[in-house]
């Protein structure tokens, strides 16, 4: 049977589904699931259940297993991270005016609030996920932002497979979770972007792994007279002002991918926090470097 693909929008970004071995029905169920998680975890619907463990004021609260699992893949992100992805960057968006989609924001010009905050982080965040229970220390707040995407990828990649198909490719705004057969038989092929020049970059093959792509160059939008982003430094809140404008992450999964990208914005030295995974690193003067096990990329593009 060849494969089956879709595309749709969920979570601010296009999403694209590839399903080998599958059917209309198991496209279906993947588009479902998307919009499931997105109900649960956007910061932008006011009765997801991340909202509702960010206004419980520091009270343990119910929710599904797929929280559970989001609160505690984020949180460990935080620690092997040492802070530089860090889930409770929540406040200082707000006061960078992210307050809505970024399909709202992108065309609103906000006003700054003073003065800006940084990151409480994890410490303190209390999962049990035997009871279906998390509790957040009363003052912090969670976006689960690009890791939530890479969850959401990993978890429909992982639940096609469950359900029978051979092979899934899961693509969440460029955080994509590739298992099983490959669509070509053969490996699966990911092509990174350039953010600069919105051409391809450097194409990886995987056969099983996840990709994640961040940049500081399209969620965007302005504050007050100027334009800023949402990679903020945790310590501070502030966007980050390093030289590097986009960092592209091979991890085993695609939420692992997507926390570890955040490093080299917030820690550009740091690169040890990025082992075991591969990543590509581009900088605003036009420069491209790769960090780690460089077997599993092809040539960069000229």
């Amino acid at each position: 049977m060849p494969a089956v693909h879709l595309s749709f929008r969920a979570m601010s970004t296009e999403v694209g589904i590839t399903v080998v071995d599958g059917d209309e029905g198991s496209l279906h169920w993947a588009q479902e699931r998307v919009a499931e998680l997105e109900r649960r975890w956007s910061r932008f619907l006011p009765d997801s259940e991340i909202n509702l463990l960010n206004r419980a004021g520091g009270e343990p609260v119910e929710v599904s297993h797929d929280t559970v699992v989001a609160v505690r893949a984020a949180c460990a992100a935080w620690v092997h991270t040492e802070g530089c992805f860090d889930p409770t960057v929540h406040d200082s968006l707000l006061r960078l005016g992210y307050d809505d989609s970024i399909d709202v924001v992108r065309d609103a010009r906000r006003e700054p609030v003073q003065p800006m905050v940084g990151a409480p982080g994890c410490a303190g965040v209390v999962y049990d996920e035997a009871a279906g229970v998390v509790q957040f220390p009363a003052g912090v707040h969670f976006d689960l932002g690009g890791i939530g995407k890479g969850l959401a990828a990993d978890v429909t990649a992982s639940g096609l497979i469950e359900r029978g198909a051979s092979g899934a490719l899961v693509n969440i705004g460029g955080d994509v979770r590739v298992i099983g057969k490959p669509a070509n038989g053969i490996v699966w092929r990911v092509d990174i972007e350039d953010p600069r020049t919105e051409r391809t970059l450097i194409t990886v093959d995987l056969l099983d792994g996840g990709v994640a792509t961040s940049t500081t160059l399209r969620r965007r939008w302005r504050l007050a007279e100027r334009a800023v982003h949402h990679i903020v430094v945790p310590s501070d809140g502030a966007p980050t002002e390093s030289p590097v404008v986009g960092a592209s992450v091979v991890a085993g999964t695609a939420a692992w991918a997507d926390a570890l990208s955040k490093v080299p914005f917030v820690a550009p030295d740091r690169i040890d926090l990025l082992a075991p995974s591969s990543a590509v690193v581009m900088r605003s003067d036009g420069s491209t470097s790769l960090i780690g096990p460089a077997d599993r990329f092809g040539p960069i593009a000229a």
